[in-house]
């Protein structure tokens, strides 16, 4: 056997920082987008940024722009970069949002605990209490280890939990579902009667719609199980499960429409990014070893390539929201009810793009409609039906929920009946795809909804 070399070319496809850089961009919401560009210009020293001027217009930023294009070629760009100098465009009026401070659980009750005791060791009990309830605003800790732990007998204890469950919210330090609904039955006065029985004996038989059993067993009527079931519905099984550890995050819009004159104009929102630009103070480079100029030029490159990246994001964030707005101008005039089937695949061929693109440019952005806030990914919907009689899921979703909405509460509708419904609407939906999207509703069955 005979060993030799030959060279031979081959193509590959290969994935640079630079198109890593875009694709990762692309897909950032603009929150997102804006702790990227600062984390930057902490980390490029030739990156400069400035805030939004709402006084300047668009075409005098340009202008500058181009008059310092030629100051900015200087040979450091040669070796890496080609292109033009970006600036960024000039941002409207940025409207500033602060954010309450949100308190946790725990930090709501201690407040309140050093309002209500003054005697230290009570103060200390309740202290310890309170940093044994779960998330939901249980009690997880038997009252006999909190006397041990604390030093105090149980009686004592019991007494000071007593005063904590007097705390809002109603039902807080409770050890059980029964003893919860119990608490806020009592805030409620109105703890008595079939609403009582059913606390201490039915909670099991509510959950399971078994209302017919709980008329049986304490002689009621059908009606007034269904009463006191409605007014336990009002009463919040985890009481302590809306105070989050988070502060609420604000939903900022990537895409603006807005209709002048019944013309649809749709811009990118960039008034929370500040501007863009490369550095002018590393011009002077003579006296600069050749290791620092090559650090800088390397710098620049980056610097660019980020500009780049951006304008590349919002350029494709607006072809691809002009698009969705184009295909879909009944559901962004009329809501879910008029949303047509409609795929990425489908966008992405008519704007020339790959459907992973599409996927990027709209995962976590929203589009400010004039009717809200609305995320760019409910612009898609499958189809269900035929071909020849499609139907989005919105839309199948939207009539379901009509249908309930519009039945008799004493003979609910059935999902089999539901889909025949459909059917003689001219949507073709099986009982499976009915009960599918009726649980996506947040609907119960018809048993769970039948009222007496």
């Amino acid at each position: 056997m005979r060993l030799t070399q030959e060279t031979k070319q081959t193509q590959s496809l290969v994935m640079t920082a630079q198109l890593q850089q875009a694709i990762r961009i692309l897909q950032l919401s603009t929150p997102e987008l804006q702790e990227e560009i600062e984390h930057a210009f902490l980390e490029n020293p030739l990156l400069e940024m400035e805030d939004a001027d709402p006084v300047q217009e668009s075409a005098s930023t340009y202008e500058a722009a181009e008059r310092s294009l030629a100051e900015e070629r200087d040979f450091f760009a040669a070796p890496y970069d080609a292109d033009d100098f970006y600036e960024a465009e000039t941002a409207h009026e940025q409207r500033e949002l602060s954010a309450p401070v949100a308190l946790t659980l725990e930090e709501e009750l201690l407040r309140e605990v050093d309002i209500r005791f003054a005697d230290l060791r009570e103060k200390a009990i309740a202290v310890f209490l309170v940093g044994s309830l779960d998330e939901r605003g249980y009690l997880v800790v038997p009252l006999a280890e909190a006397a041990r732990a604390t030093g105090a007998d149980e009686a004592e204890v019991e007494h000071i939990l007593g005063i904590l469950q007097s705390f809002e919210p109603a039902g807080i330090g409770a050890r059980d579902l029964t003893e919860c609904m119990r608490l806020q039955a009592e805030r409620a006065g109105i703890y008595e009667g079939l609403l009582r029985a059913m606390i201490e004996r039915h909670l099991r038989a509510v959950a399971d719609g078994r209302y017919r059993a709980i008329a049986h067993a304490e002689g009621a009527a059908l009606a007034d199980v269904q009463t006191a079931v409605d007014i336990l519905r009002t009463f919040s099984p985890k009481p302590g499960s809306a105070y989050g550890k988070e502060a609420p995050a604000y939903i900022r819009p990537d895409v603006r429409l807005t209709v002048t004159d019944g013309r649809f104009e749709l811009a990118v929102c960039n008034e929370q990014l500040p501007r863009l630009r490369v550095s002018r103070l590393y011009r002077n480079t003579a006296e600069m070893d050749a290791e620092t100029r090559d650090y800088i030029a390397q710098r620049i490159y980056a610097a660019r390539a980020l500009i780049r990246s951006i304008e590349q994001r919002g350029e494709t964030l607006r072809r691809v929201a002009e698009e969705l707005v184009r295909r879909q101008t009944d559901f962004v005039l009329h809501g879910t009810g008029a949303l047509r089937p409609l795929t990425m695949q489908t966008v992405a061929a008519a704007l020339g793009m790959h459907e992973s693109t599409v996927s990027r440019a709209v995962a976590n952005k929203y589009i400010d409609l004039p009717r809200g806030l609305v995320p760019l990914k409910s612009f898609f919907s499958s189809a269900v039906g035929t071909e020849a009689g499609a139907h989005s899921a919105g839309e199948v979703r939207a009539a379901i929920g009509a249908i309930i909405a519009a039945e008799d509460a004493a003979k609910p509708l059935s999902d089999a009946h539901i889909a025949e419904m459909l059917a003689a609407r001219g949507i073709s939906a099986a009982r499976r795809t009915v009960m599918k999207y009726r649980e996506q509703l947040g609907i119960p069955s018809s048993a769970k909804r039948r009222r007496y």
